[in-house]
């Protein structure tokens, strides 16, 4: 059981560290986190994040655009992210800037058998081609109302989707047959 466990937080340390580089590669760091999610721990990670955007002088409708994601995206983690073998969930957070845009790289577990789904429903999402469209899909979504076995109703992506204005693009690291390390970057366009 301890090899699983050791595995995952290699792959967790391999990949934020790979994040974390090419973040630092290609603009700079606002802030980055890597760790277990409570909601104590996401309260003070949005005051931080708040003050750090707000530093970078932003555009208003920018910085609202990014604390929208970025509050949105830790809840993800949160009520999503699975848990190992020990129960610990392991989460990463990567958010970056450079003279056109603000990145935000996030990491968690999921079962590796909900990969398929997960792909298709960005692939969903990022398919349409304009804003009006997605907002047809989000309101079809909130009309049916339907809750996931954690309890959310499947529109945190559509909504960062529509917030961000720009594809997500996910990526999957199958850590074992049953968990996988799902990281998604989301890029807010700063012009």
């Amino acid at each position: 059981m301890s090899e699983i466990i050791n595995k995952e937080d290699q792959f967790f340390d391999v990949y934020f560290d790979k994040h974390l580089k090419e973040a630092q590669q290609s603009g700079e760091v606002i802030l980055a986190y890597d760790g277990v999610l409570n909601t104590e721990t996401i309260s003070k990670l949005e005051s931080e994040i708040e003050n750090k955007i707000l530093e970078k002088g932003f555009p208003k409708a920018v910085i609202k655009k990014v604390f929208f994601i970025c509050v949105e995206s830790l809840q993800n983690l949160l009520i999503h992210g699975n848990k190992d073998d020990n129960g610990a969930q392991h989460n990463y957070f990567v958010l970056s800037s450079n003279a056109n845009s603000v990145k935000l790289q996030t990491a968690n577990l999921v079962a590796t058998s909900n990969i398929e789904k997960l792909t298709h429903d960005i692939a969903v999402i990022n398919g349409f081609e304009n804003s009006a469209d997605l907002k047809s899909y989000y309101l079809e979504h909130l009309e049916k109302n339907e809750l996931s076995d954690k309890g959310g109703a499947g529109l945190g992506f559509i909504t960062i989707g529509m917030k961000s204005g720009n594809k997500m693009v996910p990526e999957f690291f199958e850590i074992n047959a049953i968990r996988s390390l799902f990281s998604l970057k989301i890029t807010i366009n700063v012009d």
